[in-house]
């Protein structure tokens, strides 16, 4: 915790090696005591950060192709729903005329 690490961090990191040793028996199990000294959590921790890091950038490369369409008044943009627009609205990357202008709102 001193390290930054987030309590819901580290709670998905112990319940995600509770997962990977389920059939593990007793002498192949790493006690809490052992698992925290021993820092292995780490890698747990460090893969649910690539993990949103990875949504993040797919989150932000839909969001450019949903502005795209709308900027070019593509008729994908039939596809894109009221919260997705909030979304684009919110971050910037199209303005109310554009929404307009696509046919979206009135």
């Amino acid at each position: 915790m001193k390290e930054g690490i987030r309590p819901e961090d580290l709670l998905q990191a112990v319940q995600a090696y509770a997962t990977d040793s389920a059939g593990f028996t007793r002498s192949k199990v790493c006690f809490s005591d052992n698992w925290f000294q021993s820092r292995r959590w780490q890698p747990y921790v460090q893969k649910q950060a690539e993990d949103r890091e990875k949504v993040a950038a797919l989150q932000a490369d839909h969001h450019a192709r949903l502005a795209c369409w709308i900027s070019d008044r593509s008729p994908m943009c039939k596809h894109i729903t009221a919260k997705q627009i909030d979304g684009l609205l919110a971050s910037k990357l199209v303005t109310q005329a554009q929404i307009r202008a696509a046919g979206l709102r009135s």
